[in-house]
């Protein structure tokens, strides 16, 4: 995979080295901006994708569509992994802490700006089926930790935690999940 072209999909402001960083808006370390339920790849292209923090932002009758037109991108035996909000560590963490403030981004989304709201939430189970639906196999949790991106240091949503940034104590309100496109 070290020659192959590996996507960041809505990149945001996080530039991973070796990536091709694309987002839907021009902004400073995008390589692409391209609509993420389009992407300028032929099928089996692609060898690896990176989402965080993006699939929320489809829609409920949408974002199988999406997780479907990435699947077509990748290569067989390629991965994708994706991060988003994890709404059953919102719900256990609203329980326990009994402030909304703190879980109302993660699942609505922090409505700074056009892009910023979200049209989706997602467990593991939702997530798994809405992978295996779209043709993808093993459908796994991954640890950020355990990932080129965590081992570089650079800090994106797969580490969210609460209390914020007590990645040693808080609790992980990030959904890390890996899929593979069978061979």
């Amino acid at each position: 995979m070290a020659d192959g072209i590996k996507l960041h999909l809505g990149c945001g402001g996080v530039s991973i080295p070796g990536y091709v960083n694309i987002d839907l808006s021009t902004r400073p370390g995008v390589d692409l901006v391209a609509d993420l339920r389009r992407l300028p790849f032929p099928a089996g292209g692609v060898d690896f994708i990176y989402a965080c923090a993006v699939i929320e932002h489809f829609e409920r009758n949408e974002w199988r569509s999406v997780l479907a037109h990435w699947f077509s991108v990748l290569r067989p035996g390629a991965i994708l992994r994706l991060s988003t909000s994890d709404f059953e560590a919102c719900v256990v963490e609203y329980a326990a802490a009994g402030n909304i403030t703190e879980v109302t981004g993660l699942i609505i989304g922090g409505q700074r700006d056009f892009y910023d709201w979200h049209g989706m939430i997602f467990d593991f189970e939702l997530m798994r089926g809405g992978l295996e639906e779209a043709g993808f196999t093993n459908v796994r949790r991954y640890d950020w930790r355990e990932t080129d991106i965590g081992r570089a240091g650079i800090d994106d949503y797969s580490q969210a935690y609460l209390p914020h940034m007590d990645k040693e104590n808080g609790r992980l309100m990030a959904l890390n999940v890996e899929a593979d496109k069978s061979a």
